[in-house]
């Protein structure tokens, strides 16, 4: 317990000199209260008054102050309060077993009366601090349990309030699967083959995916410029989106080639726009995009593949699908100033050779539109 800073420190003093005791009062009453004993027996039993500090005389004629000393250390209500020995002499071994005992410090008769007010002021004072810092530390472990019983209570709460988010996740996964079921349910075949077609294209190569919704996109700018009815425009569009599709069936070594390939590899690769009619084929409502995506490797002047087409003879939504895959294919490998230009005019250099020169236009508003949206 601090004392009340209001209230004045009690001291005690315990010596068997008349004389000590009366000047230690004088010099030390106008700023303590004083009990005063002059046995060791005596000086046990005025504990009872709390003083806040104890002169205490080393040789008293019952009990010596070592003695005193040692019992009031022994006791848990007393062994905090400071002790200071007087002594007749600055006896070095006297001094190592007071401080041995517990003392705090000590002064040597006669005493400097400045020096023994100083000396009882230092003394009250870090008694004061440390029972302040006692009770701060008290305060603070007190805190520190409060804290940890609000951890204790926040990680209970949490606790409760994951179990209900992965209930309420958990519900809203079962709802989004019974949405996407009644979807599935209400779109036509065409829709259902088409989302496991382009999942089939994530999956196998999720680049595939990003390139053929480039090339649709190019394609439906294309569409726009034609005036394209709208049966053959979604015709064009999900042969677009699926042109690369029979890739899904090659090995990776095919499916995701960047350069040059070898010649067992490059006729494995040359069959990919078969494979793709084939899977159309097995998708109902889907075989006039099959035969779109045969033919859309076929060049104007007759020497792509499979068929060797050329001209009229190859489907205008193959040739629409062929420029726009080559033009994603430009913009995907080319870069710096002026780069529309450049593609319009690599794209001009195989007008009539590898395109219809019909699908120029239509091209250039592509590669302008596409420009604008990178």
């Amino acid at each position: 317990m601090i004392p009340d800073p209001t209230d004045r420190p009690t001291i005690l003093i315990a010596d068997d000199g008349a004389d000590i005791i009366e000047l230690l009062v004088e010099l030390l009453s106008p700023s303590y209260e004083i009990v005063f004993a002059t046995s060791g027996r005596q000086a046990l039993k005025l504990m009872t008054a709390h003083p806040q500090l104890i002169l205490l005389d080393i040789n008293m004629p019952d009990i010596d102050g070592f003695t005193v000393c040692r019992e009031l250390k022994s006791r848990e209500e007393t062994r905090d309060t400071p002790v200071i020995f007087l002594t007749n002499s600055a006896d070095k071994e006297n001094i190592v077993k007071g401080f041995t005992l517990g003392a705090v410090d000590y002064v040597t008769k006669p005493f400097i009366p400045e020096e023994l007010q100083a000396r009882v002021a230092t003394h009250l004072q870090l008694q004061q601090a440390k029972a302040e810092i006692e009770l701060k530390y008290a305060e603070l472990a007190e805190s520190r349990q409060v804290v940890q019983r609000q951890k204790e209570e926040l990680a209970e709460w949490n606790s409760s309030l994951k179990n209900r988010l992965l209930q309420q996740t958990a519900l809203v996964r079962i709802k989004a699967e019974e949405t996407r079921h009644c979807v599935l349910i209400s779109q036509s075949p065409t829709d259902s083959y088409l989302l496991m077609l382009t999942r089939m294209l994530e999956i196998r190569h999720s680049a595939m995916v990003k390139h053929s919704r480039i090339v649709a996109k190019i394609a439906a700018s294309m569409a726009d410029t034609l005036n394209l009815p709208e049966e053959v425009r979604k015709n064009l569009e999900i042969a677009a989106l699926l042109h690369d599709i029979g890739l899904v069936c090659t090995s990776d070594r095919i499916a995701m080639f960047h350069g040059a390939l070898a010649v067992d590899d490059y006729d494995d690769f040359r069959n990919h726009p078969v494979i793709g009619q084939e899977l159309m084929n097995y998708c109902v409502g889907l075989n006039e995009v099959g035969i779109i995506i045969r033919h859309h490797h076929e060049t104007f002047e007759g020497t792509g593949y499979p068929d060797k087409l050329s001209g009229s003879r190859i489907p205008w939504e193959s040739q629409i699908i062929h420029i726009a895959d080559h033009i994603a294919d430009l913009f995907a490998t080319m870069s710096g100033e002026n780069m529309k230009y450049r593609i319009t005019s690599k794209l001009a250099m195989l007008s009539g050779t590898l395109f219809d020169p019909g699908l120029s236009l239509a091209a250039d508003h592509a590669i302008r539109d596409f420009a604008l949206e990178s």
